[in-house]
């Protein structure tokens, strides 16, 4: 049922400031969005072959100074219909009974976070003539590998998933270098990480929430020096494999406005 992942979407204190910063370290090219009655106001950025959303809200009190905060997920599906169909049999509600449709002509339902354990996820339905400003240039990200989460039990958490999205774990629940334990899951044509922290106090209280991008890249080598050659530091000097054979580099926080990057060269199949 799903594509892709559309987009990754955050939340900024500057938006101005925060697409400048996408710019300077991706490439690519911003595409202004709207502004609402209430001051917020959103755009897109467009590099490689990936979206991101950028949404600065009428109140931004609560984003810690020169960070952004990952805020939700956008699942491309072909028919938003279909889609709401299906996922409504598996116990899912949405925020409306019609899709809004966005600056870039794309359809997007979001779903209710009661039935979502209060994580932002979205559908999106794309134009017949996408927005494709920005695609092909800057750094050639081809896709966003997965999105990674926190969770409270990783086992609890990859049940949810296996039910509610018919999800299939690759390479079973292992010991995380950064947690206690984590798992991959696959869905459609899309990925979660699932990481369970020893550190409740990183949840604030829910059991589970947004953590990281994977980005994938032909060669992390290359890609690893063009990121440095634009400022950025990485937490170490040559990526590691992990157990379902992806090599990846996280950013040093300090070079990703205190969010969890990771570039990813995917294993030959």
């Amino acid at each position: 049922m799903f594509s892709k992942i559309q987009h990754l979407g955050y939340q900024v204190a500057n938006l101005d400031k925060a697409q400048e910063w996408f710019l300077h370290i991706f490439g690519g090219e911003f595409v202004p969005g709207r502004t609402s009655p209430n001051g917020g106001r959103n755009g897109f950025v467009h590099f490689g072959q990936i979206e991101i959303e950028l949404i600065q809200p009428a109140d931004t009190s609560f984003i810690p100074d020169g960070e952004m905060v990952m805020h939700h997920v956008g699942y491309l599906v072909p028919d938003i219909s279909e889609a709401v169909l299906h996922l409504s049999k598996k116990g899912f509600k949405f925020v409306s009974d019609t899709p809004n449709v966005n600056i870039l002509g794309q359809k997007v339902l979001y779903f209710d976070s009661t039935t979502t354990n209060n994580c932002n996820l979205h559908l999106t339905e794309l134009p017949a003539s996408p927005n494709t400003a920005g695609y092909g240039s800057g750094l050639p990200v081809i896709d966003i590998v997965h999105a990674g989460y926190l969770v409270k039990d990783v086992s609890e958490a990859v049940a949810w998933y296996e039910e509610k999205f018919d999800a299939v774990t690759i390479g079973g629940i292992g010991a995380s270098r950064r947690g206690a334990r984590n798992a991959y899951v696959n869905f459609g044509n899309v990925q979660a990480e699932l990481i369970e922290t020893d550190d409740l106090n990183l949840l604030k209280g829910e059991t589970i929430i947004l953590d990281h991008i994977g980005l994938v890249v032909d060669d992390i080598q290359k890609e690893i020096g063009t990121c440095q050659t634009h400022g950025v530091a990485f937490v170490a000097e040559q990526p590691m494999t992990n157990r379902i054979g992806q090599q990846l580099l996280y950013f040093n926080k300090e070079s990703s406005l205190g969010t969890g990057i990771h570039l990813t060269q995917l294993p030959l199949e």
